[in-house]
């Protein structure tokens, strides 16, 4: 795992597996609370097929916190900037691989610029919905307190006791860098409660022209993409929008039935 130094950008970027030139570039963005290196099991399974690049979106991981202005200007668009201005800088446009929060940002994106990405894949994608405030302080609250334990944690090992406890079924890897990734997280952004992109998943989904591929899990009281969601996505009858739910998983499918996540992306990568 190397910093990539041709990415003109503030955030951490970073690339892994297979060099650019050598094969075709995945652009993965995490999930809120999460950072660029919260995909170790997703990097093993694609490395030695793929050039992957991992990113700390603002806000996460090690890339800079939110400025009082950017706090203001909705954090989630500056996000989407941010996503677009690595997009442009890249020599081949990428398959990108989002997951909740990561997974709005990525839609988002590829609705602004189809011209930058390849495909999508949105696991368990968290754009807001047409009903939901844009800025929620009393969510934001929620999201503050999921990850309290993890800030209090009095060490490594305490840290991955906690994680472990949550998470019984996930990987040690997976569970590291989760916890971590909490640790690091901005709590102001979080507190402010205007966290997503502002365009509501109905108007992206029918804005979108390149193929997305939507993974979600059937535990319907852990998704975000819930049959109302689902519906509307039938509804609004984009052909370029699939979505398979993966039996037996919740809203971190690749964690929680990692072989059936990576067999339908797989698929879906290889032809694409």
């Amino acid at each position: 795992m190397t910093a990539d130094q041709d990415i003109r950008t503030d955030l951490v970027v970073r690339r892994e597996g297979r060099p650019a030139h050598e094969a075709p570039t995945l652009l993965f963005l995490h999930g809120l609370t999460d950072s660029g290196s919260a995909w170790p099991d997703a990097v093993a399974r694609w490395g030695g097929d793929y050039s992957i690049l991992t990113l700390d979106l603002r806000g996460h991981g090690d890339s800079p916190q939110f400025t009082e202005e950017q706090l203001e200007a909705h954090p989630g668009e500056v996000m989407v900037d941010d996503v677009v201005a690595i997009l442009e800088q890249l020599g081949q446009s990428p398959v990108v691989i989002g997951h909740s929060l990561g997974g709005a940002v990525a839609l988002a994106a590829a609705a602004r610029r189809p011209d930058l990405v390849r495909g999508l894949v949105l696991e368990d994608p968290a754009p807001l919905g047409p009903g939901d405030p844009q800025r929620d302080p009393s969510r934001g609250e929620e999201f503050l307190a999921g990850i309290r334990e993890s800030l209090d944690a009095a060490d490594e090992n305490a840290l991955l006791g906690l994680r472990t406890a949550k998470h019984p079924t996930w990987s040690e890897a997976e569970l590291r860098a989760t916890g971590e990734a909490e640790q690091k997280m901005d709590l102001d952004y979080l507190a402010h409660g205007d966290i997503k992109p502002v365009t509501a998943w109905p108007g992206l989904f029918e804005a979108l022209t390149v193929s997305a591929l939507v993974v979600s899990g059937d535990d319907m009281a852990a998704v975000v993409v819930n049959s109302d969601v689902e519906d509307g996505i039938a509804e609004i009858g984009n052909p370029n929008v699939s979505l398979v739910r993966v039996e037996g998983s919740g809203h971190c499918v690749r964690r929680e039935q990692p072989d059936k996540y990576y067999e339908v992306v797989s698929e879906f990568l290889t032809s694409h």
